[in-house]
């Protein structure tokens, strides 16, 4: 049985986008995640998400080595790999065909030598990968490689950046975030904006973070000449002045290498009066680092309801009769994963052809309900009729429910019958 404890714990934070990856590492008493280099005593911290197989060779190189070995001839690289491996696509480097699981598996073994060559981490008790969604595709095969790696699955944490966001600022002063704050993310491919908001009346406290894809107005490939920086300048002040017109902001949190073009400047001007601007490269992964401190007990995550993509958004109650009484249970709750949300219950129809859930919404604490029609069930005699109930999510906006009929122990057999109900979440919010 381990015997460490929270002062010796070493947890690894990996932020995974389509680009660039990062990683953060957090150990003993350090007060927060630090990022990790790829050059020892260098700040070096963006790890292109490339990687290669060399020729004539089983090995695998990742990062810039990848793209300095492919320059010279030594190895042959994969083509935008996240993208590939959340079309299901097979992989083809060197004339040989690779699943998603394999390509991301070298993958991640390269990032976990840097850890090793570098800060001499081998085996982190705690693993969080942060995405830019927290896609089906991508969390099983995060899972599964991280399992087969020789990691516990219940120490590994898999959340979008919009989670990644409300970790990182419950882990702030809070003066950063008095008031609404906004994100901007501008990457090679895509420019998202953020706005995250404080719901103070309630307990535990709402954090909501919405999102919005302002990718057909703003691309780095604008930015190529004089005239396409002055007009991106243009474009995001009226943006910013848009937005500060409806919110009042206490914070602007500007990440991705589209920032770090020389193009702003009444746009930055705007945003530095009476705010506080803070541009960096880190946000998410340091908020996936604070994800992992959570999970071992340290920090204050427990006093608020994360509101965002990647997390579930309403309770989902059945009632049951319990000593002359009917009593609401959660099959699941709002703010969980999605992929960790879900239940398995079981129970006995009582002069019932019909199984009514409720749909509570976290944030209006509206309720709506689900008739879920069992007449195709055989008839029984009253109370005679066992049923399973499983709820399971596809993402965070859409789960199943099946409803099964267990039959009646000795007395009746199962007669295999099951009801089948894709619920969409938004219909009921």
């Amino acid at each position: 049985m381990s015997t460490k404890t929270a002062n010796n714990l070493i947890s690894v934070s990996i932020d995974l986008c389509r680009d660039y990856t990062q990683i953060a590492y957090c150990m003993g008493n350090m007060a927060e995640p630090d990022s990790v280099s790829t050059i020892a005593g260098e700040q070096k911290y963006l790890i292109p998400t490339e990687i290669g197989k060399l020729n004539n060779s089983d090995e695998w190189c990742i990062g810039d080595d990848a793209l300095l070995r492919e320059k010279n001839g030594e190895a042959i690289l994969a083509d935008d790999i996240l993208k590939t491996i959340l079309s299901e696509k097979s992989i083809v480097v060197s004339n040989n065909t690779y699943t998603g699981y394999e390509i991301l598996k070298h993958f991640f073994e390269g990032l976990f030598k840097i850890l090793k060559s570098n800060y001499h981490i081998v085996q982190p008790d705690y693993i969080s990968v942060t995405v830019e969604y927290p896609d089906r595709i991508l969390v099983n095969l995060i899972r599964n490689v991280l399992n087969d790696m020789g990691y516990d699955r219940e120490h590994v944490k898999i959340i979008g950046h919009s989670e990644s966001i409300i970790y990182y600022m419950i882990s702030q002063k809070k003066e950063i975030w008095v008031n609404d704050v906004l994100i901007f993310d501008f990457t090679k491919h895509q420019f998202l904006v953020r706005l995250l908001t404080t719901v103070r009346a309630r307990v535990p406290q709402p954090i909501v973070v919405e999102e919005m894809d302002m990718t057909q107005k703003f691309k780095v490939s604008d930015l190529q000449t004089e005239q396409g920086r002055l007009e991106m300048d243009t474009k995001f002040l009226e943006l910013l002045k848009k937005l500060c017109s409806k919110h009042i902001v206490s914070a602007v949190f500007l990440t991705g290498v589209g920032f770090y073009e020389k193009w702003m400047e009444d746009s930055i001007r705007f945003l530095c009066s009476k705010r506080r601007v803070f541009q960096g490269y880190n946000l998410f992964v340091k908020g996936a680092g604070y994800a992992n401190l959570s999970q071992i007990g340290i920090g204050n995550a427990d006093s608020y309801q994360f509101v965002c993509s990647g997390r579930t958004l309403v309770n989902i109650e059945v009632e049951v009769e319990k000593d002359d009484k009917n009593i609401p249970v959660i099959l699941s709750k709002a703010g969980t994963n999605w992929y960790e949300a879900g239940a398995r219950a079981e129970g006995i129809l009582d002069d019932s052809k019909e199984l009514r859930l409720k749909i509570v919404s976290s944030l209006s604490k509206s309720e709506k309900e689900i008739v879920i029609d069992l007449r195709g069930f055989p008839p029984r005699p009253n109370k005679t009729t066992r049923i399973e109930i499983v709820l399971a999510y596809r993402n965070d906006r859409q789960c199943i429910v099946v409803v099964k009929d267990l039959g009646f122990g000795d007395f009746f057999k199962s007669s295999e019958e099951m009801v089948k109900r894709v619920i969409d979440i938004e219909d009921y919010l």
